[in-house]
């Protein structure tokens, strides 16, 4: 069933089972959902490996580690947007360091319309990557079948003696004629000519 928005998927890192219930309890209305939850930097990792979630809440310090080196993994290896939660006084400092790995810093204590807003800048963060992801995929996927097209022009010209020209040309028809993919072409001339040299 399709909906006018998708509910954003949330993961809270917290030695503090009151940070973990103020979350839970003031998330914006119908827009986010808790999904995960850890205690402390050893379980996050364990749990973050498979979990897709759109924003990661790490209140720091956790009670094995400080947590600032975990957001710095969490937002060079994962696809969320993370927020690190620091108390006021080390705001000015922890921003400094973390925000140039894309990390959002939030000093507590906050009010819920500067949590809610810090939620939809990480949430909205998360969108824009997810396009730009999607966007290199396909531009890889494309470098790619033009990569095999090129060795299949280059296989026509050193096995038939055609010219770049001609190659191209003969691709495409192939592509045509078969109603196939000017990949899937190629790929065959690969297997006729590459197979047998």
């Amino acid at each position: 069933m399709l909906t006018l928005f998708e509910q954003k998927e949330v993961f809270v890192i917290s030695s503090n089972e009151n940070f973990q219930r103020y979350v839970r309890d003031n998330l914006p209305d119908g827009d986010f959902a808790v999904t995960g939850e850890a205690v402390s930097c050893t379980e996050a990792r364990q749990k973050m490996m498979n979990n897709r979630c759109a924003v990661v809440l790490i209140n720091i310090p956790l009670a094995d580690e400080c947590g600032t080196e975990l957001a710095s993994d969490l937002a060079e290896n994962t696809p969320s947007s993370v927020i690190a939660v620091v108390k006021n006084e080390q705001e000015p400092e922890m921003r400094q360091s973390l925000e140039p790995a894309g990390i959002f810093v939030l000093g507590r204590p906050f009010p819920h319309t500067t949590f809610h807003q810090a939620l939809y800048d990480a949430a909205s963060a998360y969108a824009r990557m997810q396009i730009i992801s999607q966007e290199n995929q396909r531009l890889q996927i494309k470098l790619i079948d033009l990569r095999i097209v090129n060795r299949a022009k280059y296989a026509l010209i050193q096995y038939l003696g055609m010219t770049e020209d001609q190659a191209h040309k003969y691709i495409e028809q192939q592509a045509m004629s078969q109603r196939i993919s000017k990949r899937k072409a190629a790929e065959n001339i690969l297997k006729t000519y590459e197979n047998g040299s």
